[in-house]
């Protein structure tokens, strides 16, 4: 028996993952993933009726079958996409987002007048925001993720992407540990941070999210904003003067946001909208 063509596979698979409920090109990346291919050169094959290889038919198999039982994408893979890097991921850290990408750049946009500029990042999880930063634009980057699973994925990414940014494994609101690597007061030209946002009774709708992002990176407090509450006097007394503060947020809680960054001393404070429209992420100078 011949082996079927990539064409009927991936045909098979996208119908298999519609049934459990899951749309999208799922089916065509997992395809390639199983391959070794990029997408254009999946696609190709698919195109010229080409045959799967049994070694990369039996790849793409079972990870359709663990996707099937929602299984985050990039569990499978091991890799998430992020601005224009490939970033190791797993059990344990959050799998970055496409719209934490408007964090990086208004840090990015903020930057590029800075002179010298040192940056920390809060909760870096994967390493996607700091490693971003560390290699689109000059600054030093300090990195500091608390949660041991998070730090782990951290640590694989920024050695591998990002060598020269420092990676601190501790709780950012120890201004002790901070001091350690150099984060002082005034010493920063940017304190970014995609937090921990959603309030506790308010448990998400996604199966992938439910289950495999980590309760630590997800939840804080009643209202979702109590590490918010707790960084902004620290990112007041860290940030020079003219610096920028950012944090990542939920589209109902940027003008709550705006009024603890001006109750902590920030000026200038807005909220700025992703690619659908949404409020994503707030901003204010010191």
């Amino acid at each position: 028996m011949t082996d079927p063509s990539v064409a009927d596979a991936v045909r098979s698979a996208r119908e298999r993952l519609a049934s459990a409920g899951i749309d999208g090109p799922d089916a065509e990346l997992l395809a390639a993933w199983a391959a070794g291919a990029t997408l254009a050169e999946l696609r190709l094959d698919m195109a010229m009726g080409r045959a799967f290889g049994a070694d990369a038919l039996t790849r793409f198999t079972e990870a359709v079958a663990r996707r099937e039982t929602r299984v985050p994408l990039q569990h499978i893979t091991g890799l998430a996409p992020f601005r224009h890097i490939e970033l190791l991921v797993g059990p344990g850290v959050f799998t970055p987002r496409p719209e934490t990408e408007l964090l990086v750049e208004v840090a990015l946009h903020h930057l590029r007048r800075a002179t010298s500029p040192l940056v920390l990042d809060v909760g870096t999880g994967s390493g996607a925001v700091a490693i971003s930063i560390a290699r689109e634009s000059s600054a030093r980057v300090v990195a500091v993720e608390q949660s041991p699973a998070a730090y782990f994925w951290a640590r694989r990414n920024i050695a591998e992407l990002a060598p020269s940014a420092v990676l601190l494994h501790a709780d950012a609101r120890d201004v002790a540990a901070l001091e350690s690597v150099g984060v002082t007061a005034g010493s920063l030209s940017a304190l970014v941070s995609n937090p921990p946002y959603v309030p506790h009774a308010s448990v998400p709708l996604d199966h992938e999210v439910r289950h495999f992002d980590p309760g630590s990176a997800l939840y804080s407090g009643a209202d979702g904003l109590d590490f918010i509450r707790d960084l902004a006097p620290i990112a007041a007394d860290l940030v020079e003067p003219g610096g920028l503060v950012a944090f990542e947020h939920a589209e109902h809680q940027g003008e709550t946001i705006r009024e603890m960054l001006a109750d902590a001393g920030f000026g200038h404070a807005e909220t700025k909208v992703d690619l659908a429209g949404r409020d994503r992420v707030t901003t204010a100078i010191r």
